[in-house]
């Protein structure tokens, strides 16, 4: 699976799965998609065929419930919250959600373009 991280995840995340290969972009490192309509970035990462982590959860279903009721499909949610990764101690943040994603990259390691969506768990 190949990820896109969304603006709220930094530049650090991507670099530190890039450093255990894994293809992984982030917002934060493409100036042309900072601050773009979710509609928009979700496309994007469709045509980049990357699952869109992200804690936009509202914007991101609609997006989601919007390209499932024109027939399209796209290559996944990985959702998030303050509840599970709180942000407020930042370093905490990252590696928590570092060790969240390669778990998930490790147990999803292909393309699924149906659609789906998943929540971004703490890795045990």
């Amino acid at each position: 699976m190949r990820l896109l991280l969304d603006e709220m995840l930094s530049s650090t995340v991507a670099d530190q799965l890039r450093a255990r290969a894994h293809d992984v972009v982030a917002v934060q490192e493409e100036s042309h998609l900072r601050g773009i309509d979710d509609g928009v970035l979700l496309h994007h990462a469709v045509e980049q065929r990357r699952a869109l982590v992200t804690d936009n959860v509202p914007d991101l279903l609609r997006g989601h419930r919007d390209r499932l009721d024109a027939g399209r499909t796209h290559f996944g949610l990985l959702l998030f919250g303050n509840d599970t990764f709180p942000r407020h101690r930042h370093d905490l943040f990252v590696s928590q959600v570092i060790a969240a994603l390669e778990d998930e990259l490790r147990r999803h390691p292909g393309d699924d373009d149906s659609g789906w969506i998943r929540w971004l768990a703490r890795p045990s």
